[in-house]
């Protein structure tokens, strides 16, 4: 098993920066551009994924991708998968679809651009744990200024084989728009001198229901180390506030557990607690974290990162905010409705006319048209309060369940 360990270069400007009363503008200190690697492949039966990037600076902390590297997984069973960079997300992915199996070893090999190989310690796969329960609970703490729902996991293992635990979840959001629009609005005829111009109106069915997707992001682990029972119990996964506009219709969450070694683990809890970033492909320099991957040509270059195997298991629930005797939550946005009058062209206390507003809220901010009376008389609203594809899907996944 290979030594972890943890390189923070930065240490004393830290404590400097905590001891200022003044704010200091943090600058990179011997910046280097280290691969960062980070891949967990599982159990599951799909195109398993590799990413690779390299460090960032302080000041500029974007994801730089690393491009054109070779990547293979190698299991001491004789099978080996390739793996091509996807050309929308930059990640490495398999070129076809595999499981990692029970008592075999894998390695994860990269070889970049530049001709510099790289290899990951040997992982096998940790036995596979079922989750217990998912579900959804009203919380109301005055101390932490909590009143909501708390989305929580109980997992027990009684073989005390699986102790490391680490969580990602997918939630999908139901949306209907409160202002659904008829019509497909489209402006003719315009003329600059004088303002005027046509509206067509054309009869269309209106995009009222639509979902939407978010995935997990951040490190969400636990032990069953310091229990007498090898048991999770109410471990939180996601906190809701009974403001929250993703619980307006109906809402549902895919949780995902996956047993880690005591190494993955480490790794990981490590990476948490230095900076609290999000994910790996985040990491700046300077200040990294160490894992399983190394040089081949020089076991002293630095390598941010680990590739692990892990046993996934994974449940979803539904629920409604009225479910916990909460009322409906505000929508997404405060919508705005605006009835105005194409004919009032005339400008009191140096205001626009009413037709130059129509003209600037449906050209440049693409506002609907919900509904004409008189002929004139427009009533206009936020896209996103009218047309729910604006931001959104109106393809219902194939697990909804009303």
């Amino acid at each position: 098993m290979k030594t972890k360990f943890l390189y923070v270069s930065f240490f004393s400007l830290l404590l400097f920066q905590m001891a200022c009363t003044e704010p200091y503008e943090i600058e990179t200190v011997d910046y280097e551009k280290v691969l960062v690697v980070e891949s967990t492949i599982t159990n599951e039966l799909k195109p398993q994924i590799v990413k690779l990037s390299r460090t960032s600076t302080l000041e500029n902390p974007e994801i730089l991708t690393e491009n054109s590297a070779t990547v293979t997984v190698s299991g001491n069973n004789g099978e080996t998968y390739n793996f091509s960079q996807d050309s929308e997300t930059g990640f490495y992915v398999s070129n076809q679809i595999f499981s990692a199996q029970p008592n075999v070893v894998y390695t994860l090999n990269i070889k970049t651009q530049d001709g510099k190989n790289y290899s990951s310690a040997t992982v096998t796969l940790p036995p596979t744990v079922e989750m217990d329960e998912v579900y959804a609970e009203r919380i109301v703490d005055v101390n932490d200024d909590k009143d909501g729902v708390q989305v929580l996991v109980n997992t027990e293992d009684p073989t005390g084989n699986a102790q490391y635990f680490r969580y990602e979840f997918e939630e999908t959001y139901k949306i209907t728009a409160p202002y659904p629009s008829r019509y497909i609005s489209e402006i003719i005829n315009y003329n600059s001198s004088n303002g005027t111009y046509e509206i067509v109106l054309t009869q269309r069915e209106p995009e009222e229901i639509c979902y939407s997707t978010e995935y997990s992001t951040g490190i969400n682990q636990t032990t069953t180390t310091e229990f007498n029972e090898n048991r999770v119990f109410r471990f939180p996964v996601k906190y809701l506030s009974k403001l929250d506009p993703k619980m307006q219709t109906r809402y549902s969450i895919l949780v995902k557990q996956f047993v880690q070694s005591v190494e993955a683990y480490t790794f990981y809890k490590i990476v948490r607690e230095l900076g609290g970033i999000e994910s790996l492909l985040s990491q700046s320099q300077p200040g990294y974290v160490a894992g399983n991957m190394l040089s081949e040509a020089d076991p002293d270059e630095k390598v941010l990162g680990f590739f692990e195997a892990s046993s996934m298991t994974e449940k979803r629930i539904f629920f409604n905010y009225e479910n916990f005797g909460l009322e409906k939550p505000p929508y997404f946005i405060e919508c705005e409705l605006l009835m105005m009058d194409y004919n009032d062209a005339t400008e009191l206390d140096n205001d626009p006319n009413e037709r130059e507003v129509i003209y600037t809220y449906l050209t440049y901010f693409d506002y609907q048209v919900i509904n004409l009376s008189q002929l004139t008389i427009y009533t206009i609203v936020q896209p996103e309060c009218s047309v729910c594809t604006y931001f959104s899907s109106n393809v219902r996944p194939d697990f909804w369940e009303d």
